[in-house]
């Protein structure tokens, strides 16, 4: 069936365009199975200021307390930090030295317990981190009694050494006295969250992993999600969000009403609109800026070039080796099954464009995604598109089951 529309060879056919309702669905399901984010995460900054609190949530979240002015007091000495993009929530007290130790822990009490009267566990305070300089060399009676009221309340803290650029015996033995004067920190992990210059001598940042690794550990499951999701300091797992992104719709693209006769032809502009969501839930997992308009280029712009340079005539060959079964599934799922493949394809093509830009620290616009997208097609096609039909082999397979 070819577009009504003979000048607009992305126009679909009214009865084959897929309904908002399918799309929702889809989109649903990727929130929930692939960033799936439970509850957000709600951490707790105490430290002096000048010990590194705002280096280390810009290293390690992505947030800047001194240009985020949107912070409210939620009690003296302490703000609160909501931000729209990130299912987290930062609690910061402004520096101990503003008020004594007696009222500064009494403060956290009061954020601590104020937050527990909520019902919704959402709500409440998940983990403290407590910063303490390592070139300060002070431990200060506030830091143990911070220390013991979390433990008192079961609230896991990590007391984060901050800028730990220095590994001689003096810093070995200040960490021991930290470990001895607060034994009931759950993790005392020592941070460099900025790269440091000494001439020609580079430090490079570490421990922000670590960190991560240990917060993980500490914060409840559901909370998990969200921590992933905010963190900028191990592209990695932001990299494993995007790509369970791609496998969840992929594999929701397998039970949509598609043709059977989908590939080839104009059908492929059905997937517009659902790579669209795709490529916004991809860039909400990597932390990527681009306005609807480069997400409808991308889309549109890519599936050329997947039909062009991939080949349909490809994509039907690699997709029905996997089904020595076609003539006992439905037509509708023949073409489900295609329009999954493509999918797969493109979101994975999509992933390893972006993401070297990312870690380039270039940021990615319609052109360049496309580019990048092309050429990453025309070398490896055959192997991208292999990999694509073995996660739909798996589906057709459970579908006939």
């Amino acid at each position: 069936m070819r577009s009504e529309d003979q000048n607009n060879p992305w126009a679909v056919p009214p009865d084959l365009t897929l309904d908002n309702e399918e799309l929702n669905a889809v989109d649903n399901l990727v929130n929930n199975e692939a960033l799936g984010f439970d509850a957000p995460v709600n951490i707790l900054l105490a430290g002096n200021s000048g010990d590194g609190k705002s280096t280390l949530a810009n290293a390690m979240l992505g947030v800047d307390l001194a240009e985020t002015g949107a912070g409210f007091p939620v009690t003296k000495g302490i703000r609160c930090y909501e931000y729209r993009d990130k299912p987290l929530t930062l609690f910061d007290t402004e520096g101990f030295e503003v008020l004594d130790a007696e009222r500064t822990v009494g403060a956290v009490r009061e954020v601590i317990e104020s937050c527990r009267k909520n019902e919704d566990s959402k709500q409440h305070v998940h983990i403290v981190w407590l910063c303490i300089s390592a070139t300060s060399r002070r431990l200060q009676q506030v830091h143990i009694d911070l220390v013991r009221l979390c433990s008192e309340l079961q609230i896991p803290v990590i007391v984060v050494v901050t800028k730990s650029y220095l590994k001689d015996d003096s810093s070995e033995a200040f960490l021991k006295v930290i470990g001895d004067s607060l034994p009931e920190a759950d993790s005392i992990i020592p941070v460099l969250a900025k790269e440091m210059y000494f001439g020609k001598l580079h430090v490079a940042p570490f421990g922000l992993v670590q960190l991560l690794d240990a917060t993980l550990s500490l914060i409840p499951t559901a909370c998990q999600a969200a921590l992933k999701f905010s963190q900028v300091a191990d592209f990695n797992r932001k990299l494993e969000a995007a790509t369970k992104v791609v496998n969840v719709t992929a594999l929701a693209s397998v039970g949509l009403s598609f043709p059977a006769a989908f590939v080839p032809g104009g059908h492929a502009a059905l997937l517009v609109p659902l790579e669209m969501n795709m490529i916004r839930q991809i860039n909400r997992a990597l932390g990527i800026n681009l306005e609807k308009q480069g997400q409808m280029a991308v889309a549109k712009g890519t599936l050329g070039i997947v039909m062009a340079t991939v080949g349909g005539k490809l994509i039907f060959t690699e997709t029905m080796k996997f089904i020595p079964f076609v003539g006992q599934i439905t037509s509708t799922l023949v073409g489900g099954t295609i329009a999954g493949t493509v999918v797969k394809i493109f979101g994975t093509a999509y992933i390893a464009a972006v993401s070297e830009m990312v870690r380039a620290g270039t940021s990615p616009t319609a052109g360049s995604i496309i580019d990048a997208i092309a050429s990453a097609l025309s070398t490896h096609q055959h192997q991208v598109v292999s990999g694509a039909t073995t996660l739909i082999e798996e589906t057709i397979r459970k579908q006939k089951q």
